[in-house]
């Protein structure tokens, strides 16, 4: 029986090269396709090794398009992964040349296009959702992989033509849903799919930060021409959406969607502007609310929020269930409640001796350290990088352009509802056709 892969190191067969430094910098090369699938051999079935190498070589080398606080966290976790990231890519030189210094990056570029001439194998596009399109289309175009931020697009139209050139291309393709890659996440998954849940009734999920509490709050989510015309529900609800979706291995049927805004008048500091935060047809949603129907008879009640208070960033998921009830908070990533009727409750922590055995994988350290988010971006771009050494013929263990195509026909049923206050059936028929 082969043993389990429980890490990933992209690196040469010196077995200490995996430092989160950034690599030395190498000579740009050429890179038509892209790699080459590459022979991959596990070491050790110990936890916290890492355990996969390409042997003789050279590592990978990517390019960040987007360095802000996401972006940034793809740096340091791409580096965790033997990855060489030789290019920050920014909207001016000025703020890429910033960047790549305070991150100690190579090159500094303002251009998608300038990176791509530096031989990369991989554009991890963390720009605002409104050029995700342009950006994931011009990697492709050079068959280079594509990791691409959450959403995929701004409409359902967008993720279609993404997913279709994805699928026509040779490149990996990969959409940030990193909250699938919490262990315990992983766990529930894997007790749903061994029937040790049995039957699933109902979901209770939300995801609440308070990014838009102060009445002053902005950013680029707040512009229709950047962020795309919704907030909170394309945000963080393509997360909530794909995460229950995940979880239960279904896909909705129906949904009823409302959508609120905390602040009316809601402009940036030294604003003039006096007109309605709806003038422009954006929804400007900071707050939501969803129910939804599955197609296994699961029912959900899903809240979205910008603007809670003392929550900087809080997904939960709770599961009732026929034969077990499961409860999960990122704020205590490593516990799940794991919830019984005619017996104790039980507490099981992040460790790979007590865990499924699809889940064991996701646990790389012994039980007594503790794993976190930026943790789930390491173990993404772990499954993403050995699916590219391994070529085209591997399993696919990661979020694809499928997912965030489907994760978008959802999203344009939750507009629908919101503007005209009525149940949505949510129709399959095109999305299967090209799936």
């Amino acid at each position: 029986m082969p043993r389990p892969i429980s890490g990933v190191a992209v690196r040469t067969a010196r077995r200490g090269n995996l430092s989160t430094m950034p690599p030395k910098r190498q000579p740009a090369r050429g890179s038509e396709h892209p790699c080459a699938a590459r022979s991959i051999r596990s070491d050790s079935d110990d936890i916290g090794a890492d355990t996969i190498q390409h042997d003789a070589s050279p590592p990978l080398r990517a390019a960040v398009i987007g360095p802000g606080t996401i972006g940034r966290i793809h740096v340091d976790a791409l580096r965790r992964n033997g990855v060489e990231v030789v290019s920050l890519v920014a909207s001016t030189l000025e703020r890429a040349r910033a960047a790549a210094d305070s991150l100690r990056v190579p090159h500094a570029d303002e251009s998608l296009a300038a990176a791509l001439d530096r031989g990369i194998d991989a554009a991890h596009i963390c720009a605002p959702n409104a050029l995700h399109r342009e950006l994931v289309l011009q990697a492709l175009q050079h068959n280079v992989h594509v990791i691409c931020e959450k959403p995929l697009g701004i409409d359902v139209a967008e993720a279609a033509d993404l997913a279709a050139a994805a699928h026509q291309s040779r490149a990996v393709h990969a959409v940030c849903f990193n909250n699938r890659f919490y262990p315990l996440v992983q766990e529930i998954a894997a007790r749903r799919r061994e029937g040790l849940l049995g039957r699933t009734f109902l979901v209770r999920a939300s995801i609440a930060d308070d990014t838009l509490w102060h009445r002053n709050d902005w950013d680029w989510r707040l512009e229709p021409s950047i962020g795309g015309p919704t907030v909170v529900s394309s945000t963080t609800g393509s997360h909530l959406l794909d995460l229950v979706m995940f979880l239960l291995g279904a896909r909705p049927t129906a949904l009823c969607a409302t959508f609120g805004t905390a602040h009316d008048d809601r402009r940036p500091t030294g604003s003039e502007a006096t007109e309605q935060m709806d003038s422009t047809g954006s929804f400007r949603d900071d707050l939501a609310g969803l129910l939804v129907r599955f197609s296994d008879g699961t029912q959900a009640v899903l809240s979205l929020s910008h603007v809670a208070a003392g929550h900087p960033y809080r997904v939960q998921v709770e599961i009732d269930a026929e034969l077990a009830g499961v409860s999960w908070d990122s704020e205590r990533p490593n516990e799940l409640l794991i919830g019984h009727r005619d017996e104790p409750n039980e507490l099981l922590v992040a460790d790979a001796r007590h865990m499924r055995p699809d889940a064991r994988r996701f646990v790389e350290k012994a039980g007594a350290y503790r794993e976190g988010f930026d943790e789930t971006f390491r173990l993404l771009f772990r499954d993403v990088y050995a699916h590219i050494a391994a070529g085209d013929d591997a399993p696919v263990p990661h979020p694809t352009f499928t997912d965030g195509h489907r994760q978008l026909v959802v999203h344009e049923a939750v507009q629908t509802s919101a503007s005209e206050r009525r149940w949505v059936d949510l129709d399959w028929s095109a999305f299967d056709s090209l799936a």
